[in-house]
């Protein structure tokens, strides 16, 4: 890897990512023989980079939070060539760049992507797009629509889950039937995760001991919304080896078709755009990713 492009985001973390630009810069110019900067200055603009750049850079790192991230993997994963790809985090979960090891101070995390140590990645698919991390209605949606940004600044990834156990008894169930290899499961539901991550608002939360490198799905089913399921679950006691409870359904897949009734709102790593029905495949293998220290 000898050409880099930064996509940055100028606005991540407050304006803490920009503070440390020119040492990031400094950084990765002893390692790479050529760098350039992105700014981003509105959304779509990581994508348009991405776009521009993907055919003559052999690196592109994404410099920003959680949003950032995302938009860039999702220009970069149906791409025919794809360059390897990178996160300089800079927001306040960081979810993916956990997962990968990266170290949460950014320039540390660049001296990290200056090792060039890169593994292959499963990523997940959607009907409408990618994800690195996870896939989600019910509960998490709600949830992610109430914490609002000075919540998120303030009191960090603790803010996700204060919210939802605020949550818990007024979601209503929603009908739910998912489809996949193990079979055709149906029933109520306040909540169901598809993760490709093992992080979810800087918590491994819902699943400690899944991988990017199996080339499978992990699928949290939540039944009923109830204070000792969730708190179990916010505890990290949730396995991919069976169920907790009854009122919680785990397995692993390839594929996922999931239908509800009334339709719901997904959230896909952070980004709410779409509603069910969806199907959700993984895409093992798929990004090369420069990563840290990976456990």
């Amino acid at each position: 890897m000898r050409k880099v492009a930064v996509i940055f985001n100028p606005n991540a973390g407050k304006g803490k990512l920009l503070q440390l630009k020119v040492k990031i810069i400094n950084t990765l110019e002893i390692a790479f023989q050529e760098v350039t900067f992105y700014e981003t200055k509105q959304p779509g603009d990581g994508a348009a980079f991405v776009e521009q750049v993907s055919r003559q850079v052999d690196l592109i790192i994404a410099a920003g939070g959680d949003g950032t991230v995302n938009e860039v993997i999702n220009a970069i994963a149906p791409l025919e060539v794809r360059p390897a790809f990178a996160i300089i985090p800079g927001g306040t979960s960081n979810d993916f760049s956990r997962e990968i090891g990266m170290l949460q101070n950014p320039l540390k995390a660049a001296e990290q992507i200056a090792n060039k140590e890169t593994k292959m990645i499963d990523i997940g698919q959607t009907d409408q797009n990618y994800f690195l991390n996870f896939w989600g209605i019910g509960i998490i949606t709600q949830v992610s629509e109430t914490v609002d940004s000075n919540s998120k600044q303030n009191i960090g990834r603790l803010a996700y889950y204060l919210s939802t156990l605020q949550t818990i008894g007024e979601e209503k169930p929603f009908h739910l039937k998912i489809e996949s290899e193990e079979g055709v499961w149906e029933d109520e539901a306040v909540m169901l995760i598809v993760g490709n991550g093992t992080y979810t608002g800087g918590i491994r939360a819902f699943f400690p001991e899944g991988s990017i490198h199996d080339g499978l799905l992990d699928v949290l089913v939540i039944k009923e919304a109830s204070l000792p399921t969730f708190w179990s679950i916010l505890q990290s006691r949730v396995d991919n080896k069976g169920q907790m409870n009854e009122g919680i359904k785990t397995f692993q897949t390839k594929s996922i078709t999931v239908e509800t009734n009334p339709p719901q709102n997904i959230d896909c790593d952070g980004e709410r755009q779409n509603q069910t029905p969806s199907t959700i495949t993984v895409l093992p293998n798929h990004i090369k990713m420069v990563v840290g220290n990976m456990e």
